[in-house]
């Protein structure tokens, strides 16, 4: 039933084509007919001129009483000759007590379809014309019966209007066995959309791979679920992870105070320390994933305006120095001027400098410089640490990424900085990454575009 239903797109081709070839073949039936008609009455006109010509030569006018004029095919021939005071003066048997069938002396030659002609019921085709005569001017007026050429045109009606109607019905049925059997793998990939679930993502559907429309079609749908499984598997992982890192400071917490309170030789200030430095990291944690959920939201369009890097980088350079002894070389330091959201890239910068600071022995090497002639800037952070093994130089840059215990977790990191990081220079169309070629420590890389 589904398929018969008004809204289907098997109904409406199959309607619209229908209906648009109806409507085709009726006008060219139309056309077909009236250039039908019109050529016979053409032929009845012309056999009619030439019978008036035969007339016209003979001298119709000769006697006090009207000339009965015989040989003219019997009552199918209507012929008068009328004078100018409209006296007959010949005729047909036919005609010869009838009034004048056509009008008197008309200026040029004219012909006609009269229906009231008072001989039989029919149809008759009047040309009547002006004549001269040993009598004067008279008008002569000959008719035939076109009952015939009637019939004719209602038999040619009646065939293309069958024609119509069995070609319509016709190609509806072969339309809607067409779009049927078109639509068939559309209402198969539709189908099995449908019975996709969120414990099935991974199922696909079936791909013909000839190319054709419905194939690019299936390709679209299997690229889409994919990204559909992805998105769900990290959103997934996500809650996951976040659930985790949220859950390890609220049990410390809980944990601290619980001994607290059962413990009466426990310290309560060295209690509200720990719980302190746990909130905050708690606090950290809970910005970084809200600005991860913004993002995947794409919420938080930048606010692009001329932005000073080396500024940003030399005053957060100072806010480090004041919480920690590692030494950071800025030697390397020149101007950087680019378009960005200055609330952004300061996070960016951040988030490098602490996890340089945080994986550092003791020193930290900043560069930024503008490429010559490449409308770029670079900005590197470099540590002496442990470094960041090759297997793992793309999975730092994930969320709550976890490479050794040197550069793991438990360093006072959310292992959300990184992540939070590249999203923020790609979303100004740079790129980020480890430099695998550097073995003394870890080296991160930063290419961004250039203010034009």
């Amino acid at each position: 039933m589904n398929r018969l239903r008004p809204r289907s797109v098997r109904f409406e081709i199959t309607a619209v084509a229908t209906l648009g070839t109806a409507l085709v073949l009726a006008l060219a039936g139309f056309v077909l007919v009236t250039i039908q008609t019109n050529q016979l009455l053409d032929n009845v006109d012309a056999s009619l001129s030439r019978r008036a010509d035969d007339l016209a030569s003979a001298d119709l006018s000769r006697g006090d009483q009207p000339l009965i004029l015989t040989n003219l095919s019997g009552d199918d021939a209507v012929v008068q000759l009328v004078g100018p005071e409209g006296v007959l003066l010949a005729a047909t048997q036919n005609a010869a007590d009838l009034a004048p069938i056509g009008p008197l002396l008309p200026e040029v030659e004219e012909s006609r379809t009269v229906k009231d002609l008072p001989v039989e019921d029919d149809e008759y085709r009047v040309l009547s014309r002006t004549i001269n005569t040993s009598s004067g001017t008279a008008t002569l007026h000959v008719a035939s019966n076109i009952d015939d050429l009637r019939g004719t045109i209602t038999v040619l009606r009646l065939s293309l209007l069958t024609a119509l109607v069995v070609s319509s019905i016709g190609l509806s049925a072969l339309v809607w066995f067409l779009v049927g059997r078109t639509l068939r793998p559309v209402e198969r990939i539709r189908a099995e959309v449908a019975s996709i679930g969120d414990a099935d993502l991974g199922r696909r559907v079936p791909e013909s791979g000839i190319g054709d429309d419905i194939d690019r079609l299936a390709h679209t749908m299997n690229d889409m679920l994919e990204r559909i499984e992805d998105s769900v598997r990290r959103q997934n992982r996500f809650v996951a992870d976040a659930s985790h890192e949220l859950r390890s400071p609220l049990t410390r917490m809980r944990t601290d105070l619980e001994v607290d309170r059962s413990d009466a030789l426990a310290n309560p200030e060295e209690t509200y320390e720990r719980v302190l430095e746990e909130v905050i990291e708690l606090s950290v944690l809970l910005d970084d994933l809200l600005i991860l959920a913004r993002s995947d939201a794409r919420q938080g369009e930048l606010v692009e305006r001329p932005v000073d890097l080396d500024d940003i980088v030399l005053g957060e350079v100072g806010g480090i120095r004041l919480r920690s002894k590692v030494e950071i070389d800025l030697s390397n330091l020149s101007a950087a001027h680019l378009l960005g959201d200055p609330g952004q890239l300061r996070r960016m910068v951040r988030n490098l400098l602490d996890n340089a600071v945080r994986h550092a022995h003791s020193r930290v090497e900043v560069t930024l410089e503008e490429r010559p002639g490449t409308a770029t800037i670079e900005f590197t952070v470099v540590d002496d640490g442990a470094g960041v093994p090759d297997d793992f130089a793309e999975a730092v840059f994930a969320r709550f990424a976890r490479v050794d215990d040197a550069r793991g977790r438990g360093r006072g990191g959310s292992g959300l900085g990184l992540a939070i990081t590249r999203d923020i220079v790609q979303r100004h169309g740079g790129e980020v990454w480890v430099d695998t070629a550097y073995r003394n420590g870890a080296r991160f890389c930063v290419l961004l575009p250039s203010a034009p």
